[in-house]
């Protein structure tokens, strides 16, 4: 027989979206490097038993010398930063863990991006106090000064505003999730753009959490405590220098459940 306690289902969809007008630009994606590099990882593990799977990932790419920073040129010097977190840890049950992660340093085109991330866990024990925990956090970074279209002769991010100046821009925003199970399955993918040609390509973040029963114990919902957040803090630039603050957002949102549940959440940020 399936007990049920208490089911709590949970849905989110969040969409932030930053758009240029007039003189005013949102972050921007910053040109490659001459050289560049890709990195895909994809792990296939089971155990009956313990597991412990750990990630860290950062990726900058600036248009002058990381080295010398902070602070930033402040003619038009840019660092954009993608970086992800992972960690699980099984005790005595069963599970199965399935991860995807492709880093690629180069220019891309919608809709391809610099960071992409694919997870499926599932896992169960035998009442005799396994429990599974697993968290995870994707992250998109911008920071640049304003920089003079006519000063510089050949714009160092791209496409070029009405007036000449790309204002200056501070971005971050963040989203990810954490839970703690006896039982469950959970799929999560993730994505970060900020590395193009031209800035045209929007710097872009996704992430989703979709997370219910597993198929190995018959029941619909996943058993334990779960959360799921999102945060974003935006400041834009303009004025005829670009250095006014012109634009200013903060989010935060986190939803969080207990007993027998489901969670699911899906975050799109774009600058275009």
């Amino acid at each position: 027989m399936i007990k049920r306690e208490l089911t709590l289902v949970f849905a989110i969809i969040v969409i932030l979206m930053i758009a240029s007008v007039g003189s005013v630009a949102a972050s921007r994606t910053i040109p490659a490097s001459n050289e560049t590099s890709m990195l895909v990882v994809s792990i296939s593990a089971s155990a009956t038993g313990d597991l412990r799977s750990h990630t860290d990932m950062v990726f900058q790419q600036g248009n002058e010398n990381l080295n010398d920073n902070p602070p930033l040129n402040p003619s038009g010097e840019g660092v954009n930063t993608v970086g992800y977190f992972e960690e699980t840890m099984a005790t005595d049950g069963n599970i199965s863990y399935d991860q995807t992660i492709r880093v690629d340093t180069g220019n891309q085109v919608t809709p391809q991006n610099n960071l992409e991330t694919t997870r499926i866990i599932d896992y169960s024990n035998e009442g005799d106090g396994g429990r599974m925990y697993s968290s995870e956090e994707v992250m998109v970074d911008t920071v640049g000064a304003p920089s003079n279209q006519t000063d510089l002769g050949c714009c160092a991010w791209g496409a070029e505003t009405t007036d000449g100046v790309l204002p200056a821009s501070c971005t971050q925003v963040i989203a990810g999730s954490e839970m703690d199970l006896t039982e469950g399955s959970v799929t999560t993918t993730s994505s970060g753009r900020t590395v193009a040609a031209s800035t045209d390509e929007p710097v872009e973040l996704t992430y989703s959490v979709d997370l219910h029963g597993t198929d190995q114990t018959g029941n619909e919902d996943a058993h334990g405590t779960a959360s799921a957040h999102v945060s974003a803090n935006i400041a834009e630039g303009g004025g005829e220098e670009g250095t006014d603050q012109t634009t200013a957002m903060q989010h935060e949102q986190e939803i969080s459940v207990n007993g027998w549940v489901n969670l699911a959440m899906d975050v799109s940020y774009s600058t275009e």
